[in-house]
């Protein structure tokens, strides 16, 4: 049984808590996004012009975040990576694999996870 090494254990922890965060983010967006619009079309009259702008603005901004980020899309790379990596090492620590195909693997999981986009032609594309 190898030892698999410690960076790259401590990589796939971070990877997983990279994916849950821009989840969780993504999650949190959309979830505004949504209140905030269902809230500005059955409330128009209760809520007032200011709290109606306040949360069209929210609307606006949580939705706009999500298209410019790509936040999924992201986080959804740190999850592949994450077990892309997870299971070579799994590989490796049965002794059914090198630590050539461990490294491999890294870079390969790296790839999955992608550069940061931030593209404001999005908003005008959806």
């Amino acid at each position: 049984m190898q030892e698999i090494p410690e960076e790259i254990e401590a990589q796939i922890k971070r990877w997983h808590q990279s994916a849950y965060i821009l989840h969780s983010i993504y999650l949190f967006l959309g979830v505004a996004s949504i209140v905030s619009s269902l809230l500005v079309a059955t409330f128009v009259e209760e809520l007032g012009t200011h709290r109606t702008k306040v949360l069209s603005a929210i609307s606006a901004i949580s939705l706009a975040l999500i298209n410019t980020t790509d936040v999924k899309r992201k986080g959804n790379g740190f999850r592949q990576a994450q077990r892309h990596l997870r299971t070579e090492s799994m590989r490796f620590h049965a002794g059914s694999s090198s630590q050539e195909k461990l490294v491999a693997a890294f870079a390969e999981a790296e790839a999955m996870i992608g550069d940061v986009n931030f593209d404001p032609k999005k908003l005008s594309q959806d």
